[in-house]
């Protein structure tokens, strides 16, 4: 097994784009009724790629609406604007969390468990 500095100096070397990169994390649907605007938002819990993350929210956006205005007890009339919310990806956390799973899956092979 390569180290952890060995490994990680390796993986910050093949991408120039270390810490910079984002991802959407929140879609925030902004609907209207008869006399008010009110904003749902949806979260990129499963952390989806940004394309089928938008499709998604496009597709759904008018049902997620129809929901939260029951939830209010009110009537949905239209969609104002779907507005995204991006932020940084944290490459360090995802590098630790593949070292640690590479290194449990050699221990389990070298154990036989």
């Amino acid at each position: 097994m390569v180290s952890y500095g060995i490994a990680k100096a390796r993986a910050m070397a093949n991408r120039i784009d270390w810490n910079e990169r984002t991802e959407i994390t929140k879609a925030i649907i902004t609907w209207v009724d008869a006399e008010y605007e009110y904003e749902l938002e949806i979260e990129n819990e499963d952390h989806m790629d940004d394309d089928d993350f938008t499709a998604w929210i496009e597709e759904s956006a008018e049902a997620f609406a129809k929901e939260d205005a029951q939830e209010n007890g009110t009537a949905f009339e239209e969609i104002d604007r779907i507005r995204y919310k991006e932020d940084y990806i944290d490459d360090d956390a995802l590098f630790d969390e593949e070292y640690e799973n590479a290194c449990e899956f050699e221990w389990k092979c070298m154990t036989g468990r």
